[in-house]
């Protein structure tokens, strides 16, 4: 409900109070058993009271139609800023749509543009290809029927020379045969001559494996001394790089027999190196060794019928290998 709807409800609520207290009064001070009524008063107050009603009535109307007036500017302004919005509204959207409608006729003449000079192009290809067609349609029909008229006649000739390639082809498969069974001829006479060779290098007492010649002593000596008797032959204590080495020497001794290695840790405790001063790239060292035993400890090593290696001490009187390459000799 408005303000004017308000104000003029309390209006009516306050007018219905006054005329029941005025006539509450009037009531009070008529005499009990009388009536109210016009032709009991004189004219003076009737006069009066006609005008007090007719003021009542013109106030009643005046307050009735400015709240009328009220209600209509309410709705009048309502309507205004409706319309106004309205307006507003419609003028946004005119303005979007006229946006939208120009940014579509810029992408739509792009796009056509764009297909024009497309179609255009795909024209002008067409056409071209459509004029080289034609124009090579006699020509080329008449450049074809050249080449396979020539054709025609080389193909005896042709033929020949695929037959004689045929041959050939046969000639060098029966040639590289041939080839490969010389090779093989040639290469295993030549790991017999690189035996012969290697035995020949080996001098009489010495044995051979692999690029090495090898002498097993009969006589024990101090493991120093031992070294010094290899190097008179150019030779030295034996150096083990592999397992298949060391069975070789293995299955060379008999049991019970020890043979000195030319590995010692003497210069470096526990630094044990071969006699060309390498670390060992393969050990076999029995259980527990080297363990240094003794009070003068043990720093040269041998080598057991059995392929292991053991560390004594260096005094110790034994048999010894000496190794020296075959290309030495």
């Amino acid at each position: 409900m408005s303000q004017s709807e308000d104000a003029f409800n309390t209006y009516e609520k306050c007018d219905f109070t006054g005329g029941m207290e005025v006539e509450k009064q009037e009531h009070k001070k008529a005499p009990k058993g009388a009536g109210l009524s016009l032709h009991a008063l004189s004219p003076e107050r009737a006069i009066a009271l006609l005008y007090v009603l007719l003021a009542l009535a013109f106030v009643f109307f005046m307050a009735l139609t400015i709240v009328s007036l009220q209600r209509v500017s309410a709705v009048w302004e309502a309507l205004e800023q409706a319309h106004v919005h309205s307006e507003s509204s419609h003028a946004a959207v005119r303005y979007n749509l006229s946006e939208v409608q120009r940014t579509l006729d810029q992408q739509l003449a792009g796009d056509l543009k764009v297909i024009q000079g497309q179609l255009l192009r795909v024209s002008q290809e067409v056409e071209t290809v459509w004029w080289n067609m034609t124009r090579c349609k006699a020509e080329c029909g008449e450049e074809l029927s050249d080449h396979l008229s020539v054709l025609a006649a080389e193909k005896p000739r042709l033929e020949l020379v695929l037959q004689q390639l045929g041959e050939v082809k046969q000639e060098q498969s029966r040639v590289s045969a041939l080839l490969n069974t010389v090779l093989e001829e040639t290469r295993n006479l030549s790991a017999q001559f690189q035996s012969a060779a290697l035995y020949l290098s080996c001098p009489t007492g010495w044995q051979e494996f692999g690029e090495s010649c090898y002498f097993f002593s009969s006589t024990a000596k101090p493991w120093l001394d031992a070294k010094y008797d290899c190097a008179k032959f150019n030779a030295r204590l034996v150096i083990i790089d592999t397992e298949e080495e060391n069975r070789f020497l293995a299955s060379r001794i008999t049991d019970n027999h020890v043979f000195w290695l030319g590995l010692s840790d003497v210069e470096d405790e526990g630094n044990w190196q071969w006699v060309d001063r390498r670390s060992p790239s393969f050990v076999s060292w029995n259980n527990g060794e080297p363990n240094n035993a003794g009070y003068n400890g043990e720093d040269c090593a041998i080598i057991y019928s059995s392929g292991h290696w053991n560390d004594i001490a260096c005094s110790s009187n034994e048999a010894w290998i000496c190794e020296r390459r075959s290309s030495s000799y």
